[in-house]
């Protein structure tokens, strides 16, 4: 009998968990998948929380070790597993700072400060009630934000530097949450997911993603 995966990556059915997912696929890594979805009580179970205590996907077990937070992981899973190199174009100071601008950029004004707002006060308005200028107003601020600090026009095939990193991972999804709450999106947009989505990795995690 074979060891058990080492790997362990708790979550399904969101686009965080896809985050992941994506990155374990790309990597080519043997995981075990514990496909718990959110909202569905499963993520407040004694036994899940011992492995969250903020009791929410995804999350990922290596070993004795928990982490939680989709970046977080993407970024412990390259590190540890150094299968998708760094360009020299990606080690210099300066890019790392780029990097560093990038990914908040995405993870605060993209998804929580205008997405995640939407999703609150439009698809969860029930439990966080309703609030259409919020919601109005989200919209208005991811076109701006997303214009200013990912022109379209300077997104080459990759969102930082000529290879692919964790930061196409949080970016793709959050272009394709924007999509599916009818937020338009640019040419050069469109044609940076149809890149994206053809990746291997990226098919791949849609369906170990599946609740």
């Amino acid at each position: 009998m074979s060891p058990p995966p080492e790997l362990t990556l708790w979550g399904a059915g969101t686009s965080r968990t896809l985050r992941v997912h994506w990155m374990i696929a790309e990597i080519g890594l043997d995981a075990a998948i514990e496909p718990i979805g959110p909202r569905t009580g499963e993520t407040q179970t004694r036994e899940y929380q011992s492995v969250n205590p903020k009791a929410k996907i995804p999350a990922l077990t290596h070993g004795d070790r928990h982490y939680s937070e989709s970046f977080a992981i993407l970024r412990y899973l390259r590190r540890t597993f150094p299968l998708i190199p760094f360009g020299q174009e990606q080690k210099t100071p300066e890019a790392k700072a780029h990097y560093d601008e990038l990914a908040s950029l995405i993870l605060m004004e993209l998804d929580a400060t205008s997405l995640y707002v939407i999703r609150r006060h439009a698809d969860l308005a029930s439990i966080y009630g309703e609030a259409p200028q919020a919601v109005s107003s989200a919209r208005n601020y991811f076109s701006n934000q997303l214009s200013r600090g990912i022109p379209g026009e300077t997104l080459g095939e990759f969102v930082w530097g000529v290879h692919f990193s964790e930061l196409d991972i949080i970016f793709t999804t959050t272009l394709d949450w924007a999509l599916a709450v009818n937020i338009d999106l640019s040419v050069p947009y469109q044609d940076y997911l149809a890149r994206m989505h053809s990746r291997a990795g990226y098919r791949q995690a849609l369906i170990t993603n599946r609740l």
